[in-house]
Order: structure tokens, then C-alpha cells, then sequence
């Protein structure tokens, strides 16, 4: 049935409002029914303990009431009642004549609110002044933002007035009322008597975010169909859709701790029975023993300690005793996502019943993972598994098709990025938001990252723990000042330490934290294992010729070479390189061929590189001769095991975590010359000093005049190219925190201003200037949820605010999917900006992403967007004017 001719809808006398309409077959749902679906979903949802329990956090001293809840749920049935206007509900017929211009629902829900009190009476909504005019208006405004970000920008726009005036047999009016009577029908409670409603701004968001949950389920067909009939008892048959919606989505979670195995890990063969490991070590019993009245815990430790399974136990303690109903585990990269995924799953399906039926998420954006099942994009929406899931599995894996519902997954696996964006203005941030709220969040590898990042995560803690939520950061390098830094939230007290002091502090260390008290550090045995890394430097940083040369020698004697370049530009440089001198064969091999891992590939040529290196240097790997080369891909968070390390000058802090990726497992038999641990250092031929004018920044090194760089503060660089020197070998773990101190600690960067003079001191000005401007820009981007709902408009192009300054570019998929350098068909870049800039080209525009195309070319692949062209071959991007 064409679009111009909705039959069933066009016959109706008089018209009813509709909600949902199939233009392919002329179906519709009613509005009011529509409505009921949605606050059906938002009442279910509540009846989480987990999710009731944030909703009381979040109203404070002022508590939350049934009914104030059953006046939420009253105002969630309003959400949609811009939907009655004229222009809305004709706009089906395209055909027909005279019909008033169609206005977007929400804009025209906020005319309405500015200037129809007509209607608004019509809908009982001036009536509902008892409720409290400023709560009211508060909450309103939040059921407005269902769509993914909050309208208040369009108070203001202006809008035609003949929207509201019946024609053709429909008037709005009429159908308000209808509204309003079904509303005081379902849900009654939310009209007797009682005090007026509280509205802390927390309350608001996660009301804002909880409803948009409930939109999205109460739109989905699948467990609403359309019924075109207004039935007066429709919200019973809603409710039950409501309940069956919740629950097999995975939100209803309550019960499931029953029958799981190991939740207590109350004795070592609770610890077996969910890991397979007889004894548990130091730091996991000591995670087991902490009290769950802390929300937030910092678990430092050196890597390969077992702080994995030390999140699982956490999550599992937390979980049994109703404190979450979720687990989102936020790692720094894809690959370290990739990797985990596998172990959490296998964890969490022995912990939890069969009954649950849960399957761990892998959330990364078009990778399409649950469990051991894989599934591919079909359209725009659906997604195809290729288990072939029944009805009920298929369902249950909702949070997984779609990057803005990982976080409401039962457990899922991914990248920072994914959590941070709950805390950013951007669309979608009170729904990732609200199901955050339910789960433990665990971010992997923290350290001293730049201040925009540093920004976000301690607004998204503070936003996080404020409503009740419970957090675990775990690191292998956190120095004092990054420790105070994360603690110091709200009202958690700051508590900066002097160098001797901070030296001092245990290692490995639990830190817990709550409101009422200053954080406390406990103590526990290492885990018995440690190394001695024989460090070395040499300055032949950027000399892609020498250091293909130095990574083949080591190979052929039989070493498992890591070697990590600060910039993909310079890994691609010394990949060819040791192709150039006869290496291809001991280089990475992926399908057959040579390659080099880091982030500038086709997504699905990316899950074959992560695959790829696991099979090289992960757990239970085949010994012998190999090279791989990589970025930060390769440098935190993962499990893989080198003999040798050869990394370019970075912080010692990212510095530690690279060499957690050699000599990693204490059991691994190498060749005789590897017995201990080696880390050649790459250092600039001619020193630091050249980085303070800048000329350090295709190392990474250093910051340019517009702010950017990758590593920027040349102080801790300095400090960590002398720690080289004074110690050749490192003592691992026993010498983490004195080496962390030593490099970040604010009294060690003044010691090294002065010792260095005026252009040093310039230096750290600028640099700690450019960190208070990212700050500022970060605080001007963060949705704050301790300030009113109304202070919180997005801006119209979010994909401006990020995660990640500057790394941000086009997300490119291609209209045809060509076999790539693999031999796989690939159709999917994500491409770093800087990619773009020179030649007075910029970032191309949408109508040039839509057009890109990659195409073969004299045998080579070529990317083409807009005015740039791209080779695509076996070392990634690279562009052709290169």
C-alpha cells in the first residue's frame, strides 16, 4: 500500500490520534494505546529493586514515594502528546490538499506548553498545579527528551498556529481530552492527594533517561502490535506486554542471583568453581572481604596480577546482595575489549544460573558479538545471528544491535568511549545514562590521561555514585596525583600527598571511598610474581631503517619481538622497513601475508588483526621468531606475552603498561638469551629540547601551537629518559610506585624547571595552560546532572563533542563492500581527522561521506572521499599525497 494512500487511517470518522503507523501496509496504533505501551514500560522498569533503589538515591532526603512514581508514570503516558497536532497526523497523506505543515512532535509538545493553554487544559495538565508548578514543569521538559537529547533549544523557534485546529474530521482538542480521561483511568493513584513532587536535579535526568528507555521498548512491534481499535481496558493487555518487554530484554533481573554458582566467594572452591583456579591470590580475596558500602574502589596492581577476576568478584558480591543488576567493563582500546571479552563471558556464564540465559556483549560498534555468537547488519535496524536464535534469545540480545544500548546489557565488554559518552552532551546520554546507573562499572588501565578525559570520567563517577551506582578503577600506574584526582568527587575529600609520602603508599593497594568518610588504603601480599626488565636506550627514535634492523636481529635469534611506535605514520614506516630488509615472513601474518596492527583499518579487517595477534602472542601461542608491530593498540590491557619490548619514549606511566606486555606469564619457556625481560627505549637522536618548539611531534612527542600532540608534557618525558639511566634495570612490580612518583609527581616537574631553566618553565606553563583549556572545553561539553534539566541543551551537531580531542573524524560505510587487502570484503573506516587537514581540503561533508567509495586502481585500493584519496593495503590507510 503506497505512503499516499493509508487506507485504514483515512476511513476512520471520526480520526482517531495515531502513535505508530506502518506506511507499507496502512496499520496504526492509537495514540493513547501507544502512550500506555510507553508508560507500561517506564512502570515495569521500576519495578527493578536495582533501578527503584537509584530512583531514591537520586530524590534525596525527599524520598520517592508510590506516589510520586505513579505520578512519573502518569507524566511518561503524556510524553507523546505533541503527536496531536494536525500537521503531525496528516502528514501520512501526502496527497491530500490544504493539509497544515507537518511539526515535529516535540517542538510542537513545547509551543503547546508556550502559548496553547487550550490545549493544555484539554490534556488536564494545568490541573495538575498541585503536583508542584516547578517540579512539573521540570519533568515535563525530561519527557520531552525521549528522543535522545533535551528540546529546550526550540523553545523559542516559531511555529505555524493552525496545527491545533481540527480539519477533516480530526481535532486535536477532542483527542487531548481522551488523553486525559485514559490517563486518570490507568493510573489513578497519580491524582489523589499528597505532597508536591520532588525534583533534585538527579532525579530529573535519570527520569529522563529511565523514559527513554521505556519509549524504546514501547516501541518496539514485536512485543506491542498494533491495535487500531481504542479499547478503554487497553493498558491491562499493555502492562502484560509491558512485563514480558522487561523481562525478556534483560532489564528484569531480580531473582537471578539464586541457584548462581560461586557469588559468595566465600571459600576457594567458589573461586574454582567460576574460575578453574585452585587458590585465589592476595588481591581478589582481599576485593572478596571489602565492604559493599563503599561504591568506589581503586584497585592498583601490577598487570597480569589477576585484577580481571578481581572485577568479577566484586560484580558478583554486588550483585548477589542487590547493590547492581549489570556489569559494563570499560577498557582503553578495541583489541583489549576484543581479548577480554571471551575470558568475562566464560566467567559470568558459570556464575550465573542457566535460567538467566545470559550472554556477555562485545561492545564495540559493528562488531556484533554476544556470547560465541556473531551476527551481521542487515538493515538500518535488524541484525541476523548466525546461531539462528530462537524468538526469546534473539530478544534477549536487544542491547547488542545497537551502540546506544550497550550499556544496558546484563554484562558487556568495551571501550571507555562507550561509558564516557553517558556523560557528554550528546544524543543519547540520559539513556546510557539511566542504564549505566544499574551496573558495576569497571574502567581498565586508568592512568594519567589528558585533562579532557580526566574531566569526563570524574563527572561521569561523580553523576554515577550520586544516584547510588557503584564503580571499580583498576591500574597498574596511577600516581597520587591521578589517585586524588578520580577519589576527589562531590563531596569526597581531597587528600594530596607530598612525594615522600605518596612514595610510601602500599603497592599493590586497594583504595575505597565513600561520601561519609576519606578513603583508606589497604595493603595486601603481591602476588608473588615479578620480573627484572633489563631497560635500555637508544636514540635512533624515528630511524625506521635502524629499528627494523634491531627488531629483526632480536627475531632471529629466536625472540617474540613487540615493538610499539607512538604514531601509526611511523609503525607503518618501520613495517616497511623490515619488509625492505627481508622480514616479511617473521612480520604479524594475517590471512596468509604480512601486517601491522593499529587502528587506521576497515572495521571487519580489524577483528582479523586482534585475532591475529592472539594467536602470535597470546596465551598458550606457538614459541619462535616474530615481529609484530603496532601503536597503542597493542599497549594496555591485553594478554599477550613478548620476549623483548621495543617501544618509542612515552610517560613512564604508559611506559609500565607496554612492559606488562613482555615476560608476562611466569611459566612461559623462551629461548636461552630472552631468560629475563629486555626494553630498548627509542629515544629523539637530538634530545627533548627540540620538542619545545614542536619539532618533536611526529614522534608523538611535545605539543604544537594549536594544542595537539600526543604526548605533550615534555617534563615527564625528560624524567622518564633519565629514570632509564639512573636504573638499568627495573624491578617489576617492587619499583611501580617509585617509578610512577618519580616521573608524575608535582614536586619532581618543579625540581626538573628549575634544574632546567626559563625555556622548561615556559614549557610547563603552556602545557598545564592547554590542560586547563581541555578542562574548559570538557566542562562546557559534560551533561552535569547535579544542575536543573533546563541547563542542559545539546548542541545541534554533537559529533563535535568527544571523547577523544582530535581524533574524531568521518565514520565512513560504504554503500558497496569491496575485498580488501585481506581478501575479506570490507565497507567500514573510521578515519582519524588529522587525515584531513593541509592542502585547504578539511573534513569532508556529509554528501561527500555518503559518496565514498574505495575502488581498485593499477592493482592498488583506493579510498576516495570527496577531494582525498586513500591507499588501502596491508599496512592500513595511508594517503596517497603522503
Amino acid at each position: 500500500m503506497s505512503r499516499g494512500a493509508p487506507r485504514p487511517w483515512r476511513d476512520c470518522d471520526p480520526k482517531p490520534a495515531w502513535g505508530k503507523f506502518d506506511d507499507h501496509t496502512g496499520q496504526f496504533h492509537p495514540l493513547e494505546h501507544h502512550c500506555a505501551d510507553v508508560a507500561a514500560c517506564f512502570e515495569a522498569l521500576l519495578r527493578d529493586p536495582v533501578l527503584r533503589h537509584r530512583f531514591e538515591d537520586a530524590a534525596g532526603e525527599a524520598g520517592f514515594s508510590r506516589l510520586t512514581e505513579a505520578r512519573l508514570t502518569a507524566l511518561a503516558f503524556l510524553h507523546d502528546f505533541g503527536k496531536l497536532n494536525t500537521g503531525f497526523q496528516f502528514d501520512i497523506l501526502k496527497d491530500h490538499p490544504n493539509a497544515p505543515k507537518k511539526v515535529f512532535h516535540i517542538k510542537a509538545a513545547l509551543l503547546a506548553c508556550r502559548r496553547n493553554g487550550r490545549l493544555l487544559d484539554a490534556l488536564g495538565i494545568l490541573d495538575l498545579a498541585t503536583w508542584g508548578v516547578e517540579g512539573l514543569e521540570e519533568f515535563l521538559r525530561a519527557a520531552l527528551a525521549h528522543h535522545g537529547r533535551p528540546a529546550v533549544a526550540l523553545h523559542a523557534a516559531p511555529g505555524p498556529d493552525n496545527i491545533w485546529r481540527p480539519f477533516e474530521g480530526y481535532d486535536p482538542v477532542a483527542r487531548a481530552k481522551l488523553l486525559a480521561e485514559r490517563s486518570r483511568r490507568w493510573f489513578p493513584q497519580a491524582f489523589e492527594g499528597g505532597p508536591e513532587l520532588p525534583f533534585p536535579p538527579a532525579l530529573v535526568h535519570l527520569f529522563a533517561g529511565v523514559l527513554t528507555i521505556a519509549d524504546q521498548l514501547g516501541s518496539n512491534r514485536e512485543f506491542f502490535p498494533y491495535e487500531p481499535d481504542s479499547d478503554a481496558v487497553y493498558i491491562d493487555r499493555a502492562r502484560c506486554r509491558a512485563r514480558r518487554a522487561v523481562r525478556e530484554t534483560g532489564f528484569r533481573r531480580a531473582g537471578w542471583a539464586d541457584g548462581a554458582v560461586g557469588a559468595d566467594f566465600r571459600t576457594h572452591a567458589d573461586f574454582k568453581a567460576v574460575f578453574g583456579f585452585d587458590v585465589p591470590k592476595a588481591l581478589q580475596e582481599e576485593v572478596a572481604k571489602a565492604p559493599l558500602d563503599h561504591p568506589l574502589l581503586i584497585l592498583e596492581s601490577e598487570t597480569g596480577s589477576g585484577k580481571t577476576e578481581a572485577a568479577v568478584i566484586r560484580f558478583a558480591k554486588l550483585w548477589r546482595a542487590g547493590r547492581v543488576d549489570g556489569l559494563y567493563f570499560a577498557l582503553p582500546t578495541r583489541a583489549a575489549a576484543v581479548q577480554l571479552h571471551e575470558r568475562i563471558h566464560s566467567a559470568l556464564d558459570r556464575l550465573f544460573p542457566k535460567q538467566a540465559a545470559l550472554e556477555t556483549v562485545l561492545a564495540i560498534p559493528g562488531y556484533f558479538k554476544v556470547g560465541e555468537a556473531r551476527g551481521e547488519r542487515l538493515g538500518r535496524f535488524e541484525v541476523e545471528w548466525r546461531d539462528d536464535p530462537d524468538e526469546r534469545q534473539r530478544r534477549a540480545r536487544w542491547s547488542a544491535e545497537s551502540a546506544r544500548k550497550f550499556l544496558s546489557a546484563t554484562a558487556a565488554v568495551g571501550t571507555i568511549d562507550q561509558a564516557l559518552l553517558a556523560g557528554l552532551k550528546v544524543k543519547w546520554a540520559h539513556f546510557r545514562g539511566a542504564s549505566l546507573a544499574r551496573s558495576l562499572l569497571v574502567v581498565d588501565e586508568v592512568h594519567a590521561s589528558d585533562g579532557y578525559m580526566t574531566e569526563i570520567l570524574r563527572a561521569l563517577l561523580r553523576d554515577h555514585l550520586a544516584v547510588g551506582g557503584h564503580a571499580l578503577l583498576m591500574s597498574a600506574t596511577l600516581g597520587s596525583v591521578a589517585r586524588d584526582a578520580l577519589v576527589r568527587n562531590g563531596s569526597y575529600r581531597r587528600t594530596g600527598m607530598a612525594l615522600d609520602k605518596a612514595a610510601k603508599v602500599p603497592y599493590p593497594a586497594l583504595t575505597l571511598a565513600r561520601r561519609d568518610e576519606t578513603h583508606t588504603i589497604e595493603a595486601f601480599h603481591p602476588t608473588g610474581y615479578s620480573k627484572r626488565v633489563a631497560m635500555t636506550a637508544q636514540p635512533i627514535m624515528g630511524d625506521s631503517a635502524q629499528i627494523a634492523a634491531l627488531a629483526l636481529a632480536e627475531a632471529e635469534r629466536g625472540g617474540r619481538v613487540l615493538v610499539i611506535l607512538n604514531t601509526v605514520n611511523q609503525a607503518q614506516a618501520v613495517f616497511a622497513a623490515v619488509r625492505r630488509q627481508g622480514g616479511e615472513r617473521l612480520c604479524l601474518q594475517v590471512e596468509g601475508g604480512p601486517a601491522v596492527h593499529h587502528s587506521r583499518f576497515a572495521v571487519e579487517d580489524r577483528k582479523l588483526l586482534d585475532r591475529a595477534v592472539e594467536r602470535t602472542l597470546g596465551k598458550g601461542s606457538v614459541m619462535g621468531s616474530r615481529i609484530v608491530i603496532g601503536t597503542q593498540t597493542l599497549e594496555q590491557s591485553l594478554d599477550i606475552d613478548a620476549d623483548l619490548l621495543i617501544s618509542d619514549l612515552c610517560p613512564l606511566d604508559i611506559l609500565l603498561q607496554r612492559i606488562g606486555r613482555i615476560h608476562r606469564h611466569e611459566d612461559t619457556a623462551r629461548p636461552d638469551r630472552f631468560d629475563q625481560a629486555q626494553c630498548v627505549v627509542l629515544e629523539p637522536e637530538e634530545g627533548l629540547e627540540r620538542g619545545l618548539s614542536g619539532g618533536l611531534l611526529r614522534h608523538g612527542l611535545g605539543m604544537s601551537t594549536r594544542g595537539g600532540g600526543i604526548y605533550r608534557d615534555l617534563r615527564v618525558l625528560e624524567l622518564t629518559r633519565r629514570l632509564i639511566g639512573q636504573h638499568p634495570e627495573w624491578a617489576i612490580p617492587d619499583m611501580n610506585r617509585d617509578l610512577v612518583e618519580e616521573a608524575t609527581h608535582p614536586e619532581c616537574l618543579r625540581a626538573l624547571e628549575e634544574e632546567l631553566g626559563t625555556i622548561w618553565e615556559e614549557q610547563s606553563r603552556e602545557t598545564i595552560g592547554q590542560m586547563a583549556a581541555e578542562q574548559k572545553v570538557a566542562k562546557a561539553h559534560l551533561l552535569e546532572r547535579n544542575k536543573e534539566f533546563d541547563e542542559a541543551d545539546f548542541p545541534p551537531l554533537d559529533e563535535h563533542v568527544r571523547t577523544r580531542l582530535g581524533e574524531d573524524g568521518p565514520r565512513l560505510r560504504l554503500s558497496d563492500r569491496v575485498v580488501g587487502p585481506f581478501g575479506r570484503l570490507v565497507g567500514t573506516f573510521n578515519l582519524p581527522a588529522h587525515l584531513f587537514r593541509g592542502g585547504g581540503v578539511g573534513m569532508p561533508t556529509t554528501a561527500e561521506i555518503e559518496k565514498a567509495r574505495l575502488e581498485s586502481t593499477s592493482g592498488e585500493l583506493m579510498l576516495r572521499v570527496g577531494t582525498r584519496t586513500f591507499r588501502y593495503d596491508r599496512s592500513g590507510i595511508t594517503r596517497s599525497d603522503a
